[in-house]
């Protein structure tokens, strides 16, 4: 599977019941493969570290009347990932399957 650079990770929070969330997430008008919940993701730690998991959600952020400049859609990891397991600086990389990839039902 070949990995797109979704977005560098500047915070990670938690959220009771919910779980780790991903900010700022990708860009709303991102270009890239389309990114779903489901969508499988690489996690590269700066000390080198990965973590392979997928997007459970997409979060939705209100700025009341102070909209920023760029729209981004924090993402939701699945438990049992926590906040301390992401550090600012984490890569998230969207992984989609290699052109002529057997494995992703197009064979």
């Amino acid at each position: 599977m070949k990995p797109a650079l979704l977005f560098t990770v500047e915070l990670a929070f938690q959220i009771k019941n919910r779980g780790c969330v991903l900010a700022p997430g990708p860009n709303a008008n991102w270009a890239g493969p389309p990114v779903r919940v489901g969508s499988p993701i690489l996690l590269r730690m700066p000390d080198g570290g990965e973590i392979r998991s997928h997007i459970r959600g997409l979060e939705h952020l209100n700025y009341g009347s102070r909209r920023p400049e760029k729209l981004t859609l924090p993402i939701l990891l699945p438990a049992p990932i926590t906040k301390e397991q992401v550090p600012p600086g984490t890569e998230v990389h969207l992984l989609q399957p290699d052109v002529g990839d057997e494995s992703n039902g197009d064979a």
